[in-house]
């Protein structure tokens, strides 16, 4: 994949919105657009306030290998209570989760994978073992010695904080992170940013997540955990793949699926208390190209009910999270079927993400209703229930989707597994409190709006009128870009008509990518009379058999003077 410059908007928490230009990690795990599925150690843990025992960890794997790897549940990964490990190698670097333990990283990697499957790894880099204190070796590729680089506030009575302004911090950092790559980590879960950012300040936090991006390359997903996501998330947008998006699982249920300081947000880490507020706050910025959002982990036996418990996973799957499994073989009780749901599942596969019709939470109709498109134009549609009365939910096919006419060839229930049949206008449902439906509207064209698309340094808006779908996008003049993912049945010349508006007075200038390779022609957008009205610009483009990912977007030498409203596909 070629390393592009990519343009992000951000936008200002709470004061409306403010423009930043910075690069983006576009990553193959962002381009992807959906989080990795897999077991974490969370439960036992946080129930238990101590380490994992390694036998049980090894009895979740199996498990986990046994009745979830076919559902493409691939990877697992121990989580926090690891920070009295002090058992380290030469260069001060921890070998294994906890010091009770018999094997290490290492060996768990190698098991795993005759498993065919991966480890993850909860640990920060910039942490530094009261041992590797003690040993105070030669920082590798230095001549420094350990003692020198950490700063003058330790994280607790294990582990101090590598301060990154001193000499041989960063062959530290990038070096822990080269060495968890080489005992064949292939996710690393950084906990407690906010921690490091709030005593060592935000230059020196950005500074640490510029070295850690550089050495992990395309070699390790990096997941930020407890991030601050000042300003909308400018700066963990540059250097990770995933941010936690709302507070901890804790003890689950629906206090943390919907109902913790429901509405409320910080402007600090945890901004939102429950994950449904979590998703709204930042599903601008959870896309293809931009930024995974992790809602934290599962815990279905700690849900009331079946509903609530579809609730939980289809809101993970729809936004496009990670799905992180945190019950355990002998708490998952009888639903495991809830993680097992292909057709749900799919959705992850194909990198599906959904944005809410409205992304104020002030709005509780439409903020409940997601909507996005998979590659090959068909909608997915998800209708929830967050209150404790029965309500209806509804979605407009033509007003809300853009799909002419408002004729769905099919609309199929995810859950019921269950074709409905052609319909037209739109569907409704009355749904109990806490529960959902997730449906699938099948169409004949290839047409996609741009506003469900990843809005990368654009926004969404329905200023003017006559548009399509939901909205339209604009601010490609602050050298911003639309990325849709095609997907194309059999490789050729293909018409792609981008419908768009422009009523500057001047012929708008844009770029076109395909696949990361620039079109061939600037394209020329002639200006029109009225702010209201649209026209399609018309090119012959070939696109390759499967995926192909179409920017948008203000070049070097455009002006980006125009809107984009859908493209198509002929």
């Amino acid at each position: 994949m070629k390393n592009r410059k990519i343009i992000i908007l951000i936008l200002a928490i709470f004061s409306g919105i403010t423009i930043f230009g910075l690069e983006a990690r576009d990553s193959p795990f962002t381009r992807k657009g959906t989080g990795p599925r897999y077991w974490i150690a969370y439960e036992y843990c946080w129930v238990n306030n101590t380490a994992i025992p390694e036998d049980r960890w090894k009895a979740n794997i199996d498990w986990i290998a046994s009745d979830f790897k076919k559902y493409g549940y691939d990877m697992v990964c121990n989580d926090g209570w690891i920070e009295a490990a002090q058992t380290i190698n030469k260069d001060g670097y921890i070998v294994k989760y906890n010091d009770e333990w018999q094997h290490g990283f290492s060996y768990w990697a190698d098991y795993l994978a005759k498993k065919e499957m991966k480890l993850g790894v909860y640990y920060n880099p910039l942490w530094m073992t009261k041992a590797a204190f003690q040993q105070n070796g030669t920082i590798k590729g230095t001549n420094i010695q350990a003692q020198e680089i950490i700063g003058d506030i330790s994280f607790n009575e294990h582990l101090y904080w590598v301060d990154v302004d001193k000499p041989g911090a960063k062959e530290w950092i990038q070096g822990y992170i080269r060495y968890f790559i080489e005992s064949g980590a292939n996710y690393l879960r950084i906990d407690f940013l906010e921690n490091y950012e709030r005593n060592y300040g935000v230059v020196k936090y950005i500074k640490a997540l510029q070295w850690i991006k550089e050495a992990a390359g395309n070699d390790l997903f990096i997941s930020l955990v407890m991030p601050n996501c000042f300003d909308h998330a400018r700066n963990e947008l540059q250097y990770g793949d995933m941010i936690r998006i709302d507070d901890d699982c804790f003890d689950g249920g629906w206090e943390f699926v919907s109902n913790r300081r429901r509405g409320e947000q910080k402007a600090l880490w945890p901004q939102y208390g429950n994950a449904f507020d979590g998703f709204i706050g930042f599903a601008d910025i959870g896309g293809r190209g931009q930024m995974i959002l992790d809602g934290d982990f599962m815990r279905l036996n700690t849900m009331a009910n079946d509903k609530e418990r579809k609730f939980l996973f289809s809101l993970m799957v729809i936004t496009g999270s990670a799905l992180a499994i945190g019950d355990q073989f002998d708490t998952i009780g009888e639903s495991a079927w809830i993680y097992q749901n292909t057709e749900l599942l799919d959705l992850n596969d194909k990198g599906f993400v959904a944005k809410p019709l409205s992304f104020n939470h002030k709005d509780i109709e439409k903020s409940s209703i997601w909507a996005g498109q998979l590659p090959n134009g068909d909608w997915v549609v998800g209708l929830f229930n967050r209150e404790e009365t029965k309500q209806i939910r509804s979605i407009d096919f033509e007003k809300e989707l853009g799909i002419e006419g408002g004729i769905a060839q099919n609309v199929r229930c995810l859950w019921q597994h269950t074709d409905l049949g052609p319909q037209i206008g739109g569907y409704s449902v009355e749904l109990e409190p806490h529960e959902c439906q997730i449906i699938k509207i099948e169409t004949s064209d290839r047409k996609y709006e741009t506003e469900f698309a990843s809005m990368i340094g654009i926004y969404k808006s329905s200023l003017n009128f006559r548009y399509s779908g939901n909205g339209y996008v604009t601010g490609f003049d602050k050298e911003g870009s639309v990325l849709i993912a095609v997907e194309i049945p059999e490789e050729g010349m293909y018409q792609l008509q981008i419908r768009y508006g422009n009523s500057s007075g001047v012929t708008a200038t844009g770029s076109l990518f395909i696949n990361d390779q620039k079109y061939k022609k600037q394209l020329y957008m002639p200006s029109m009379d009225n702010k209201n009205e649209w026209d399609n610009l018309n090119i012959e483009v070939f696109l390759q058999t499967g995926i192909n990912y179409i920017h948008i977007q203000k070049d070097k030498y455009d002006n980006g003077l125009f809107n984009i409203d859908f493209i198509k596909i002929k």
